[in-house]
């Protein structure tokens, strides 16, 4: 059984109180000492609310505010929602303190976790453990089933903490990283929420929702904002946007605002961004324009009443007023291109930087001489993927096919697999009765996991094939330290002690 405060210490580290500051129920010794501890640190708050249906109230988020774990360990099992990132101050805009106040970015104290939303389960948590180490940052912290899908947590071995300095820079490389981790699971799961609000409510643990908690899968910052600026090199665009000195352009009269405007069939839908996220980029474009709040709730009213399936005019007001509050200087960028490649596929639109701005692109991959090894060896492990799962976890063919499909040369095919640690190959016989077997630590830890009798013999026959070779000395040292970790979940004990020799 997961033990609940292991991952309340986890998650939230010291951003609030360990006890409470009145009607404690600890020893006076230990609330004294943790009152000597908190005066070298802040210790802020955390919301919590019953259902989620107090997440929509018409007046607000229904909930209370929570400084210490105290409180949290005595009513986590009664919530359904927190904020596992820590606030300043939380506060009640109400006098019967029923609704809350205070959840905006720049009101975050700390930064502990990065969270994914997965409105599906058509994939299970294991394939989400395996698709996070192979195409993402790595395997994740926590694995949350919800009611539509699941959660996935990914704990900062230390807090970032928030503060103005530089126009909340730290807040800003904070949400690109939430940014692209979404997006490295989205090319491979399906329901990934590309929309969601990078550091608000999420389903609150518990002991019959978590699938997944390993204390020592947590994440340097650091190591994430190089990971991330690899994954924008990739996207071409940087890590920051450079203020341009030049007139702003006004964004409704834009390309991607007019195309955005004249579409009808758009509706909301599991895991993709749609309606709501259309007509809120399209409200924030209008404020950052300068138009007036009368004005651009009577063209989203328009735009409404002309929709397929449209909005009650209640939540088209809702939308405006939540555009109209500031908290944006406008529409998101990321979210423009999302709506058009998920609504106007194939439609070549420009997508103009409204608040002025450059980027210093890096050059495009076709026009480089050589690309790096970890684009190839990404490209690799996409081609395996697609040719292997549990059932057939090695894809045997020859070398000349995979580079010929893959499209690398075979001098840089063998190096990048020389240095893999995430790629296995298997080479046997010579000229027309060559064989080359690829296969990669993800897909056998996916054999593992989904370890049934059948499983069982083609996981111990592919690592026996693959034992023996320096090629993957690297490679198979991984795969056995995840498996340990995997193992020690009390979920993955039916392959606990189940692991080979690399030697």
């Amino acid at each position: 059984m997961v033990i609940m405060s292991n991952i309340f210490d986890l998650i939230l580290q010291e951003g609030v109180n360990t006890y409470r500051s009145k009607s404690s129920k600890a020893a006076l010794p230990e609330v004294v000492k943790d009152k000597k501890k908190s005066q070298n640190q802040k210790r802020g708050a955390i919301s919590a609310i019953r259902s989620k249906e107090d997440l929509s109230t018409p007046f607000g988020v229904r909930g209370y505010v929570i400084t210490s774990k105290e409180t949290l360990l005595e009513d986590f099992s009664a919530l359904s929602h927190w904020t596992p990132n820590v606030y300043n101050y939380l506060g009640y805009s109400d006098k019967e303190r029923r609704h809350l106040k205070g959840h905006t970015e720049q009101n975050l104290q700390q930064i502990n976790t990065f969270v994914v939303d997965i409105d599906s389960k058509k994939q299970p948590y294991t394939e989400i453990l395996t698709a996070c180490l192979d195409h993402s940052v790595g395997i994740p912290t926590m694995v949350l089933e919800t009611p539509k899908g699941f959660q996935v947590y990914f704990v900062l071995a230390s807090p970032l903490f928030i503060n103005s300095q530089n126009d909340f820079r730290g807040l800003k490389v904070a949400k690109r990283i939430s940014e692209n981790i979404r997006r490295s699971l989205a090319k491979v799961l399906q329901g990934v929420d590309l929309s969601c609000n990078d550091f608000g409510f999420f389903r609150m643990p518990n002991n019959q929702n978590v699938r997944w908690f390993s204390e020592k899968m947590v994440f340097s910052f650091h190591e994430l904002i190089a990971w991330s600026k690899r994954q924008d090199d990739d996207q071409n665009r940087g890590l920051f946007v450079v203020a341009s000195k030049g007139q702003p352009v006004d964004p409704t009269q834009t390309e991607w605002f007019q195309a955005l405007l004249s579409t009808r069939h758009i509706k909301g839908s599991e895991g993709q961004i749609g309606r709501d996220n259309l007509m809120y980029t399209l409200a924030l474009a209008c404020y950052s324009a300068g138009k007036g709040k009368a004005e651009t709730l009577d063209l989203l009213d328009e735009y409404n009443s002309a929709l397929a399936a449209p909005l009650r005019h209640s939540e088209v007001k809702k939308i405006v007023k939540s555009a109209y509050k500031g908290r944006f200087k406008g529409a998101n960028q990321a979210y423009i291109r999302d709506l058009l490649e998920a609504w106007l596929p194939g439609k070549d639109v420009p997508i103009t930087n409204h608040l002025g701005g450059w980027h210093k692109f890096k050059k495009e991959r076709k026009d480089r001489v050589r690309s790096h090894y970890e684009e190839w060896e990404e490209d690799i492990l996409a081609y395996i993927q697609a040719e292997t799962d549990s059932a057939q976890p090695i894809k045997w063919t020859t070398q000349s096919a995979i580079c010929e499909a893959v499209g690398i040369p075979r001098s840089t095919f063998n190096e990048v697999v020389r240095k893999s640690k995430r790629i296995l190959i298997k080479r046997s016989g010579r000229g027309r009765s060559s064989r080359t077997g690829l296969t990669s630590v993800a897909v056998l830890l996916q054999c593992a996991l989904e370890f049934n009798q059948n499983h069982r013999a083609l996981y111990y026959e592919a690592v026996a094939q693959m034992s023996g070779s320096r090629e993957n000395e690297r490679a198979l040292w991984e795969l056995e330290y995840q498996l340990d970790l995997l193992t020690r979940f009390p979920e993955t004990t039916a392959i606990a002690g189940k692991k080979f020799n690399s030697s």
